[in-house]
């Protein structure tokens, strides 16, 4: 009985814990290009790679998604790529305005005026999250109370 407490523990602590891992990754990102937008140093990139990943199968039907790679020359000559979101409409060779904070220019963003994309996609991130939190609990209180009823004998 006490192995299946344990188990079952285990199971909701990572039910748990993988969204919050997951949200906290997302912040992290937001804030890095947030501060890259509002306080980075801004030159001319240029769209070095443009790479479509078609995915099918499981009865979902297909996505598409684009992955775009970016380079530029810091303020101090240093050349660096990236990766980043960037408009459909961009194709190789198309230059576009970088934004970089100078002690991590790797983690540079394309800065596109009034871009709230990141905030957007960590807001609809968190209610996922917190939903899945909350079903997380509500399991774990039952499963608790149903273990108890279990263990007493009832």
């Amino acid at each position: 009985m006490i192995f299946v407490a344990v188990v079952f523990a285990l199971l909701v602590s990572a039910i748990v814990i993988a969204p919050i891992a997951l949200g906290v990754t997302a912040v992290k990102k937001v804030r890095w290009r947030t501060q890259a937008q509002r306080h980075g140093l801004r030159t001319e990139g240029r769209c070095i790679r443009v790479e479509t990943v078609r995915r099918s199968g499981g009865g979902y039907g297909t996505s598409t998604r684009r992955y775009f790679l970016f380079e530029f020359i810091t303020h101090e000559g240093r050349q660096v790529r990236f990766e980043d979101a960037a408009p459909n409409t961009t194709v190789p060779g198309d230059i576009l305005i970088v934004s970089y904070l100078p002690e991590y220019p790797e983690r540079a963003t394309v800065a596109l005026p009034d871009d709230r994309t990141a905030q957007r996609e960590l807001g609809c991130l968190l209610v996922f999250l917190g939903v899945v939190v909350t079903i997380a609990l509500v399991v774990a209180v039952v499963g608790v109370g149903l273990f108890s009823l279990f263990a007493t004998g009832i």
